[in-house]
C-alpha cells in the first residue's frame, strides 16, 4: 500500500525565514531542496517585520527556493504561517508560478517555463470566494490531505498534486 502523504511530491516556494540557512529553516527538515527560483511580484515588508510578495507588481521578481515536501512538513509550515504566534496568523496557502534561476539571472516570465508551486500569501490582501458559495469552500490543506489519502495503489507525481490543487484553489480569488 502506498502512502502519498509521506512522499516528497508537494512543491513549495519559500522566500524568507524558511530558506536554507535562515532563522526557521528547521521547519523544512526532511524536505528535498529543488533549487533557487524566482516568482513574479515585489518582495515587501509589513509593519510587523514579516515579508510577503505583492503579486500585483508584474515587473518585479522575488528570489526564493523551491522545496519538495511531504504532507507532514506542509502541515508544520501551515501551522507556522497561519496559526502560530510567530507570524500572527498572517498567511494563507496559495499558488504561484515560479521560474528556475539561471546563471545569467535572466528574468523571463515565460509561462511555458514556469512551475506552479504553493506559497504563503499575506492574509491582509482581500480574498474572494469565487461564485459566492462559502458552503462549497474547503480549506486547501484539508483538501490536499484527503486527495493524498485517497490513492493507495500508485504514487502521485508533483504535477498531479499541483493540477488537482489548482482546481481547488481556483475557487478562491487572490
Amino acid at each position: 500500500m502506498i502512502d502519498n502523504q509521506k512522499l516528497h511530491i508537494i512543491r513549495i516556494f519559500v522566500f524568507g525565514t524558511l530558506c536554507k540557512g535562515a532563522r526557521l529553516d528547521y521547519y523544512m527538515g526532511g524536505s528535498t531542496f529543488k533549487g533557487r527560483y524566482y516568482g513574479r511580484g515585489q518582495l515587501m515588508m509589513a509593519e510587523n517585520g514579516s515579508v510577503y510578495i505583492d503579486t500585483k507588481d508584474h515587473q518585479a521578481h522575488t528570489f526564493g527556493e523551491v522545496h519538495l515536501v511531504d504532507y507532514d512538513c506542509l502541515q508544520r509550515i501551515n501551522h507556522l504561517e497561519s496559526k502560530s504566534g510567530e507570524f500572527p496568523k498572517g498567511y494563507d496557502l496559495a499558488m504561484i508560478p515560479v521560474w528556475n534561476v539561471d546563471s545569467y539571472q535572466n528574468f523571463d516570465f515565460n509561462p511555458d517555463q514556469a512551475e506552479l508551486c504553493f506559497y504563503y500569501r499575506r492574509r491582509n490582501d482581500p480574498v474572494k470566494i469565487v461564485g459566492g458559495d462559502y458552503v462549497s469552500y474547503r480549506d486547501p490543506i484539508l483538501e490536499l490531505g484527503d486527495f493524498l489519502r485517497a490513492e493507495k495503489s500508485r504514487e502521485y507525481s508533483e504535477e498531479e498534486v499541483m493540477n488537482y490543487m489548482k482546481k481547488i484553489i481556483s475557487k478562491i480569488d487572490f
